[in-house]
This record gives structure tokens, sequence and C-alpha cells, in this order.
């Protein structure tokens, strides 16, 4: 299979296993609140947020290790590859006893941190055993999954995921028929999460044979590595900041309700925006190649139509979204909540800006990225500083105006500067040629759907809408496609079956 076949495979495999996971997430929690109580099942959102920021002492290798494992196996460079993931194990397994032992002085004074009665303590401080244990498997193992993606592999990640995904479902069912206790929850579903470690472990023999899974620290690797891993940290820490103080922010500027607003928003978005965010790490190992081996055709075949192919995806699912946006939200919360629909279709437009993640994939595996550390950095300030100041005007569309100009400022820097000045990309084409077309066809079809005649049922208005949008368009979309675009999706249609 080659380079654009497996993208597209990974694109397709990860949006159906997010998908599976918003679907799990949509039905588990109400059954596991329903069956344990709110309160009890709070300890476990109570535990996962103690542990949320140890997330940033990942300090940029996630990508880092990717691009360099990459590039070094399009190189046929397998003893540098070798010596970078055994670096890894070590730098990961440190990291796993750190978080570990955070987790356990936490969990030693957790009734004095946190407001939770004694019985509450004993199940929290269990809970915390449990995640400590877990933390360190999973960080010592997070390079596996990383140098599998090199191999361009991600669509059997995902498939792989699946595994997991169902041992979770049944330990769900298992748990209300069978009497578990909110601790044997929890500890099976960690555990099933680690039920895949032995399959990645076969794989990563079979694609790279000569690795090994002793930990070595190679320090001229690591110093090779750590100043790239370093601009990634940079600005994902900001980033991580903006999307993670937002309902923060919401708490300490207004009112319990504007959280609440905030969270009933995401839970309909949040499929959206994790679609938007799953091209990166799809196309990162493809990219690395591709500079690697300093293919130019390559090059602008991802920046320009690889742009194209995720505009399709993207306008497609936010206008599809908008499109049937008042129904779903009655639907899921009620028509008293139909004040934040304004707010929603700003919020879906916004997961619009990435569209660029084709050409951020380039920018990723090159070598030089602190122009965009700094833009992200200046972006993120401009973003929570809005938001902290129209949260008392707007509430909850404080945050999604501050989300707003956080994407202007980043597609402004690009569009003006980065690409034109420093890629060579035309950035007019990228606008007129892979993404204008698509976001108007998208905005058309929203506003002729909102023509047809509108029913008493919200699902009678959910459905014929949303079958009214595929109707128009999916055959506006073939018709704006070449005739290389058609080829390449009977190509893909056969590979996939």
């Amino acid at each position: 299979m080659g380079s654009s076949q497996k993208i597209v495979s990974g694109i397709v495999w990860s949006t159906l296993f997010n998908i599976i996971n918003a679907v799990y997430n949509f039905v588990a929690v109400p059954i596991l609140i329903g069956y344990f109580g709110k309160s009890q099942y709070g300890l476990i959102g109570l535990a996962m947020s103690v542990n949320v920021y140890m997330r940033l002492m990942d300090m940029g290798f996630s990508s880092t290790n990717v691009r360099f494992f990459s590039t070094w196996l399009a190189e046929h460079r397998h003893e540098k590859v070798l010596q970078a993931f055994q670096t890894s194990l070590s730098f990961y397994g440190s990291i796993g006893l750190i978080n570990g032992l955070i987790l356990l002085v936490v969990s030693f004074f957790s009734d004095s941190i946190f407001n939770v009665t004694p019985e509450q303590d004993v199940i929290l401080k269990h809970l915390l055993y449990i995640l400590a244990v877990v933390a360190f498997c999973n960080w010592f193992s997070s390079c596996f999954d990383q140098l599998i993606k090199a191999t361009e592999n991600v669509a059997w990640i995902q498939r792989r995921q699946m595994i997991p995904k169902a041992l979770q479902i049944l330990v769900l069912a298992a748990t209300v028929l069978m009497g578990f206790n909110i601790e044997t929850y929890y500890i099976l579903t960690c555990l099933a999460t680690l039920s895949i470690l032995p399959l990645s472990i076969g794989k990563i023999r079979r694609e790279t044979p000569f690795i090994k899974f002793l930990p070595k620290l190679h320090w001229p690797t690591f110093k090779e590595m750590l100043p790239y891993s370093l601009n990634i940290f940079s600005f994902s820490l900001f980033q991580f900041s903006f999307y993670h103080l937002r309902p923060v922010f919401l708490g300490m500027q207004s009112t319990m309700e504007s959280v609440a607003d905030y969270r009933i928003l995401n839970g309909i978005i949040g499929l959206i925006h994790i679609l938007a965010s799953s091209f990166l790490p799809v196309l990162l190992p493809s990219t690395a190649k591709v500079l690697a081996r300093k293919d130019k055709e390559a090059y602008y075949r991802v920046a320009y139509d690889g742009t194209k192919y995720i505009s399709i995806i993207l306008c497609f699912c936010t206008f599809g979204m908008m499109t049937v946006g008042s129904d779903a939200l009655s639907l899921y919360v009620g028509e008293k909540y139909l004040y934040l629909i304004p707010w929603f279709n700003l919020w879906l437009i916004c997961n619009l800006v990435s569209h660029n993640q084709a050409i951020s994939s380039l920018i990723l595996a090159g070598s030089d990225i602190r122009a965009i550390s700094y833009s992200s950095i200046v972006a993120s300030i401009v973003g929570l500083v809005s938001s902290w100041l129209l949260i008392p005007y707007y509430e909850v569309g404080g945050v999604v105006i501050g989300f707003a100009l956080y994407g202007s400022v980043q597609m402004l820097f690009y569009y003006l500067y980065y690409w034109p000045v420093k890629m060579n990309i035309n950035s007019w084409r990228v606008a007129y040629y892979s993404f204008g077309p698509y976001l108007l066809l998208g905005i058309i079809c929203y506003f002729v759907c909102h023509l047809l005649p509108q029913f008493e049922s919200h699902w009678a208005n959910f459905f014929v809408q949303g079958i009214a949008f595929n109707m128009i368009y999916m055959p506006a979309w073939l018709l704006l496609s070449t005739k290389d675009d058609r080829v390449f999706y009977l190509k893909i249609l056969k590979r996939q079956k």
C-alpha cells in the first residue's frame, strides 16, 4: 500500500474509532452515574483531572519521535532509530516513575486537598493507586505507537484500538450485571487499555526487527532531538492551556450555568473537534519521509491536494452539523437551550481553521519550527486574554469569541507570511483551489436546507435536513472533483474493500 492509501486508510479508521469512542462515552456516562451515583462517579473524574497536566511532561517528544523515526527510517539509518527508541524508553520510563510518585503523594494528602468525605477519600486513594501503576505502564509504552506510526501504520493502530474499546464495553456491562464496585470497574477498564501491549510489541518486531526493548540513554541522539522537542513543547504548553483553561475561566468569571453551557456545546461539537485534530498524526510520518527524500512533487501534492481533501471532510461535517444543530441541541438537552445556537454555529466554524493540517504536517516534519511556536504562543495569549475579558459580557460566548480570535491570529500568520515566505506555498492557491470551493459549497448547502419545510418533530427535522444536506453536498462535491481526484477516490474505495 502506497503512502496516499495509508494516509486515507489512517484517516478513515481514525474517524471510525473516534465515532465509536464518542458513542461509548455518550452512553457510558449516564449508565455509570445511575449505577454508582453522581458523587462516587465524580471521584473517577477527579482522579483523572489530577493527572491531566501530567501530559505536559511529554515535553513534545510524541511528535518529535514520530518525526525523527520517520525521517531516519526513510534514510535507512536503523542504528539511529534504535538509539532514539531506547532513549525514549528511558525518558518515558523516568516520566512514568515521576508521574506515579506524584499521584502517590497526592493520595497521601487527598483528605486535606479535596473536599471529600472519609468514605470517599478511601475510594479516591484506591483510584489514585491504580492510576499511578497504569500511568507508569502507559508512559513507558508511549514510544511503541510512535514507532508504529513512523512506519505509516496508523490504520493498524486504530483497528487495534477497537480491542480495548470492546473490552471496556464488556467491563461496563459486567459492572452493572455483576455488581462490581467502583475500584473493580476502574482497574478492569485500565487493564483493558493495557491489553494491546503484546500486539504492539509484535507489530514492532515485524516492521522493525532491528529494535531492542532494553532502555538505554544515548546522549548524542537525545541532544539532537531535544531542540525540536522543546520547540514543540513551547507552543504545546500554551495550546494545551488555551483549550483546558477556558472552562476554568468561565467558572471564575461567570456562573456554573455558563460552565454547564460550555459542557453542553463541547459535548456535541467535541466529535468535530476530534476529527479536525486527527489528520496531523496520520500525515506526519508520511510528510517526514517526503522531506527526507526531498520530493518536491509530493511536497506540493500534500500542500494543495492534502488540504483540499481535508477541507472536503471538514466542511461536510461542519456545515452538516450546523444544518441539524437546532434539532440536535433540542434532542440532546431540550429546547430551552436553543439560545446557544449562535455560539454553537460560531464554534463549529472555528474548527475550520484545521483545514491547515496537511501543511502543518509539512512544517512539523521540518527542522525549524520556531516561527510557528511564536505564532501559537501569541494566538493562545490573545485567545485566553480575550476570553477572560469577554466572559462577563457574553458568558459562554466569550470563550467562543476567544477561540475565533485564536484561530484568526494563526490563519493570518500562515496565509500572509509563513506559507508564502518560508515554505514557498501559494496562499492564494490554497484558498482558491483547496479550501474556498468547499467552504462556499458548505454555506450554500446550509442555507438551501433551511429553506425546506419544518416538521413539528425534532427527529423528523434532524433526519430530513441531514439527508437533504448529504444529497446536495455529495453530488456537488463530485462535480467539483477533477478527473485525477475521481481516479484517486476509486483507488481508495477498492483498497478499503
